[in-house]
């Protein structure tokens, strides 16, 4: 037996930080897909051939560690493993920018997607697409990341679609299917400098610990706007969602005053004055530090005027929202 599975990336739009302490967020799948391919070897040796972005391949035997962290977690954690040596690969070549990660959840839509390919391959049957599913590829995706992340990035990979995402107490976190206002578009400009969430989201979490009083005051407006945000998508009220993106997006950069991190860097800032200028919202997506902003406008020509604008010096990426999520394929032979 082959098996085929596919998962995309991600854009974050609202709730960054606060999510990670209740507040809703709003997340994107996009069209830009992890590839997996698993079968059987043809020889007694286990192949891996990985592409993020340059390949690379490496063989070993049945049972030992690839060096691939996301694939030797996901097969270690099957206690039985795989019967025979095999033939896999992974492909996120689509989430970068040449050799530059863009920031849209590789890790998550790889792992969402090899976690997949070696449930059905392994006999363990396909990994469900609700919130029991969900909870097990985030607690997979946390032990990679080393503890960290709400995990909204594997419910888009997951799910596809535009989400609303709230982390839950005891019923695991709380996903709603959603469409942007009809009349919003989007791109997203990339800086060209690639941010480590990891660390962003380490010195959020020291600054909430060191000045919890501080960190409340901060965070409550956070979560109101995203709140807000919120309701006026599903109220589809572009008027009000736009205003809660612009809000939202400041606040981030007092933000990264606050935890000593550059969250919205001079690249962004650059960004955001062409945007204002050409009359559209702008915001980082996602931990900030580099990597992609979005930007949204109920006016096409505003948006085309914006492209302009930033294409001379930056990136700009043309997304799709990406309807689809975690697809998984049998095939015999």
């Amino acid at each position: 037996m082959r098996v085929r599975a596919t998962a995309p990336g991600k854009l974050v739009v609202l709730g960054e930080y606060a999510v990670l302490t209740g507040a809703p967020a709003l997340v994107l799948a996009v069209d830009r897909r992890c590839r997996v391919e698993l079968g059987p070897s043809e020889d007694e040796h286990c192949h891996l051939r990985t592409c993020a972005p340059e390949p690379e391949e490496t063989s070993f035997g049945v049972g030992a560690p690839s060096g691939v962290a996301l694939v030797d977690l996901v097969t270690g954690a099957d206690a039985a493993g795989s019967p025979s040596a095999w033939r896999g690969s992974v492909d996120s070549s689509g989430f970068f920018d040449g050799r530059a990660k863009l920031g849209i959840g590789s890790s998550a839509a790889a792992l969402t997607a090899w976690a997949a390919a070696w449930s059905v391959y392994t006999g363990n049957g396909h990994i469900a697409r609700d919130v029991g599913g969900l909870e097990t590829l985030i607690g997979l995706h946390r032990t990679l990341q080393g503890g960290s992340g709400s995990g909204l990035d594997v419910a888009a990979s997951l799910f596809g679609g535009v989400l609303t995402y709230r982390l839950g107490s005891e019923s695991g976190p709380r996903v709603g299917s959603v469409q942007l206002p009809n009349s919003v578009g989007f791109t997203t400009v990339f800086t060209g400098f690639p941010a480590s969430t990891r660390d962003l989201v380490a010195a959020y979490s020291d600054w909430r610990t060191a000045r919890p009083t501080e960190a409340a005051e901060q965070l409550r407006p956070l979560e109101r706007i995203a709140e807000d945000g919120c309701a006026a998508v599903r109220e589809n009220d572009a008027d009000e969602f736009l205003t809660a993106v612009a809000t939202y997006g400041r606040r981030l950069e007092a933000l990264g005053e606050c935890i000593g991190a550059e969250i919205v860097t001079r690249e962004h800032r650059e960004v955001a004055g062409h945007a204002k200028r050409s009359g559209v919202v702008y915001k980082v997506s996602g931990a900030g530090g580099g990597d992609l902003g979005i930007a949204l406008s109920a006016d096409p020509e505003a948006l085309a005027v914006f492209k302009e604008a930033v294409r001379g010096k930056y990136r700009v990426v043309d997304f799709h929202v990406e309807t689809a999520g975690l697809s998984v394929e049998e095939q015999a032979g």
